[in-house]
């Protein structure tokens, strides 16, 4: 969360996503009243976390200098409003389908989503697809690990401390059938729901059987 950050830190960081071309060292420290090193400092550490890009900015005659603009990942640190659209969207799906209506259609929905990964996991095996869909799970922010259980022959859990769909959830929980049905079409495997974030725990955790 860019609460997170530093003050100033957070100010460089809101110059960036105005100028959304981007800005240089010299440009960030007048805009920053701060030294250009001072400002080196503070884009090592925000390129670090993933929130920069950087390129040559373009050449008006003499030598290009360095620019930073946002990554996608610094600029989904700014508010949106996907959440309040979702639950719209939900709500009006409830109202016409009803809870169980919902429920299959949010599962069609995880089912489609893991489609769009057939050929990447098509040629794995079962544990490596598990494997395999920790880091899909990754890029979509749920911070997941896998866990091997002692002395067990099954495949590794996996365990997500992330709850992407948080405030949804809790509105709809309908919305926990989107992960079973996009895990069990990325493994191939049954899924179960150990553990559940909404429901007090401190891991959402899914657990597999062929």
């Amino acid at each position: 969360m860019l609460e997170a950050l530093g003050k100033t830190q957070q100010t460089l960081l809101k110059a960036l996503f105005v100028n959304k071309k981007g800005l240089t060292i010299e440009a960030l420290a007048r805009f920053l009243a701060i030294t250009p090193p001072a400002v080196r400092q503070h884009i090592t550490a925000l390129d670090g976390l993933g929130y920069l890009e950087k390129d040559q900015a373009p050449s008006t005659g003499g030598r290009p200098g360095q620019f930073y603009s946002l990554s996608a990942r610094g600029r989904a640190l700014f508010p949106k409003q996907y959440s309040f659209f979702s639950d719209i969207l939900l709500r009006a799906i409830l109202a016409e389908k009803g809870p169980e209506g919902l429920k299959d259609w949010l599962g069609k929905l995880g089912q489609d989503v893991a489609g769009s990964f057939t050929e990447r996991l098509a040629r794995l095996s079962a544990r490596d697809r598990v494997m395999e869909t920790v880091s899909i799970m990754n890029t979509m922010a749920y911070d997941a690990s896998a866990v091997e259980e002692a002395g067990s022959d099954e495949f590794p859990a996996i365990e997500a401390v992330n709850c992407v769909y948080h405030d949804l959830a809790a509105q709809h929980p309908q919305v926990c059938q989107f992960d079973l049905a996009l895990l069990s079409g990325l493994t191939g495997a049954q899924v179960t729901h150990e553990k559940c974030i909404q429901l007090g725990d401190n891991v959402c955790r899914f657990c597999f059987k062929k």
